[in-house]
């Protein structure tokens, strides 16, 4: 049994039906043959010399340097203490040193770094010199700090605290950690190996220990600094300034697996998973956890949004999208105070026939958002394969809806998946459903589709109608008869005639934000 319903003429797609969760020369040629072969073997040997073990910046080489953004506040180099006009100059987005491009190599053998691992459970509060945030106030006189101009005042990389030069002698020397404290790793219980190979020279994590705090649930930073318009090298250089380095993991370095790991190292604890990143992102780290089978508890999942839809992260509350400014005391706090829920986890098994009838190998997905066929999912395979050409040059949210707007302008005019009843079999509980003119089916896991969307609430008066739930177990079948394009949660492919088996898998944890209404 399914419920459809018309949507208004207003959106993109004016003939869509939707159901949801409720149902469930010679010399030429061999030149570019050996360039061939050598550029296939460096990846081939690339890929497998990749480990799998969680990489460990070795801070006793350098520091993590990260460009000036120009903002209000004015930056000092930490060695020559000159004002850096202009943003020209770097600085550390794990202890907060700063440097012009002549004083960088004399930071790096003067300085020390954030250190990620210690033998010492007494840990100190390490003091960063100058450049604190706008608005810091001493933690003794609790009076503003940074008054005046120059390199004054100090910061703990570690707490956050700041404090006069004045004061700092009425500070104690052990550092706590701050307000976060029982999101942190502290140095002493990270213990590293070091390992060599040809490609990759740098640290391992080996393994984690409980430090023995009350309520110690650590946290982990996934993100990719590839995505978006650098969005993600914010996430990633903002929450190694908070946690330590070795809890903030960069998804074009390593995969979610790795992150993963986490959740072994520190069993039988509880780790949560901060991902900054689309609901493309946030579905691989899902899938990840569930295919690599851990003995323990999967860990909960909360969200920055970085994507152009954001549609889980709108029905669990993170927001529809970051800020430019990202706040990390507030997204912290809100993790913190967050509740644990459950999101159904559901298998799509898709067969593949031949012209001639034979069957193709079945691939299988999963899904937490939604499956689409038809017209939304024609215009998402259109965007991709716009943005994955050479020509895709600019990357940021705004444009990125843009050019959504100017393909689903396209497909009302085109309308490329007209008819598409003609196209489809739908099955629920092993019925024949008769379709009626449609250009896209839609399968509801959650209450948002295409960036904010509630299809579930448009569907006008139903005397069977029931509230939309995201734990509830629910769904079902699709036989396409024709090519038609498919999308499952963002990310698109056109798929060959055959059929597309929807079945239930189990629910993972999530965080719900319980500070933030969308």
């Amino acid at each position: 049994m399914a419920v459809f319903s018309k949507l208004l003429n207003k959106y993109i797609n004016p003939k869509m039906w939707i159901f949801g969760e409720l149902f469930p020369p010679l010399g030429f040629t061999s030149f570019i043959s050996a360039v061939v072969i050598c550029i296939l073997s460096f990846y081939v040997f690339k890929k497998l010399s990749v480990d799998s073990n969680v990489p460990v910046r070795d801070s006793t080489r350098n520091h993590s340097w990260t460009p000036i953004k120009v903002t209000a506040k004015a930056w000092y180099c930490s060695i020559c203490e000159s004002l850096l006009l202009h943003g020209i100059g770097v600085y550390c987005d794990c202890c907060g040193v700063c440097a012009d491009p002549e004083c960088i190599k004399n930071a790096n053998l003067t300085l020390t770094c954030k250190i990620v691992t210690s033998n010492n459970e007494n840990h100190l509060h390490h003091w960063v010199k100058g450049n604190l945030p706008l608005g810091a106030t001493c933690i003794i006189c609790e009076e503003d700090c940074s008054m005046e101009p120059g390199l004054i005042d100090y910061q703990c990389c570690w707490c956050q605290r700041t404090v006069h030069i004045e004061c700092l002698p009425q500070v104690g020397e052990v550092c706590d950690f701050g307000p976060y404290k029982n999101m942190i790793v502290p140095p002493w219980c990270v213990q590293v190996a070091r390992r060599k190979g040809a490609l990759h020279k740098h640290l391992l994590l080996r393994g984690v220990r409980d430090p023995g705090w009350q309520r110690w649930t650590p946290l982990v930073v996934i993100a990719n600094k590839k995505s978006g318009n650098s969005d993600g090298t914010i996430v990633l250089s903002e929450f190694r300034k908070y946690l330590n380095p070795v809890q903030v993991i960069d998804l074009s370095e390593r995969k979610p697996a790795a992150a993963l790991q986490w959740c072994v190292l520190l069993a039988p604890k509880v780790v949560q998973i901060l991902v900054g990143g689309g609901d493309g992102t946030i579905s691989w780290v899902l899938t990840t956890s569930h295919k690599l089978d851990l003995d323990v508890p999967e860990p909960p999942l909360a969200i920055i949004p970085l994507g152009t839809g954001n549609d889980l992260s709108r029905v669990l509350g993170w927001g529809k999208a970051n800020t430019p400014e990202l706040n990390v005391d507030e997204i912290l706090t809100n993790i913190q105070e967050a509740r644990t829920s459950e999101l159904d986890r559901w298998k799509v098994e898709v067969t593949s026939t031949r012209h001639l009838g034979l069957k193709l190998p079945s691939k299988t997905y999963f899904m937490y958002n939604y499956l689409s066929i038809g017209v939304d999912a024609q215009v998402a395979l259109n965007f991709h394969r716009t943005r994955d050409s050479a020509f895709y040059v600019y990357g940021s949210r705004l444009f990125n809806k843009l050019l959504y707007l100017c393909f689903g302008t396209q497909q009302v005019v085109t309308a490329d998946c007209k008819n598409l009843e003609k196209r489809v079999d739908l099955y629920l509980d092993g019925n024949h459903i008769s379709l009626p003119e449609l250009e896209s089916i839609v399968v509801l896991n959650i209450s948002s589709w295409g960036a904010g969307v509630n299809l579930w609430g448009i569907r006008g008066d139903c005397p069977n109608k029931l509230n939309q739930s995201y734990h509830d177990g629910v769904l079902e079948v699709i036989r396409l008869k024709e090519k038609a394009p498919i999308q499952i949660d963002g990310e698109p492919w056109e798929q060959s005639p055959g059929k597309l088996k929807i079945t239930f898998v189990n629910r993972c944890p999530v965080l719900i934000n319980q500070n933030k209404k969308i």
